[in-house]
């Protein structure tokens, strides 16, 4: 790998780069916690859970 003082190790991304990644990954972890979520919300709706 070059010395690009852009890079970052150990990826190779620039800091840009590195930031949009970090970004999708958040949005589809908040994405996903929604999804589980509901999925519980309607389980404990629909079944005797928890009392």
């Amino acid at each position: 790998m070059s010395d690009d003082p852009d890079k970052v190790w150990p990826t190779g991304l620039t800091i840009k780069e590195a930031e949009e990644v970090h970004s999708y990954i958040i949005d589809g972890t908040r994405v996903f916690g929604a999804i589980a979520l509901l999925a519980h919300i309607l389980v404990a709706v629909s079944t005797p859970w928890l009392g």
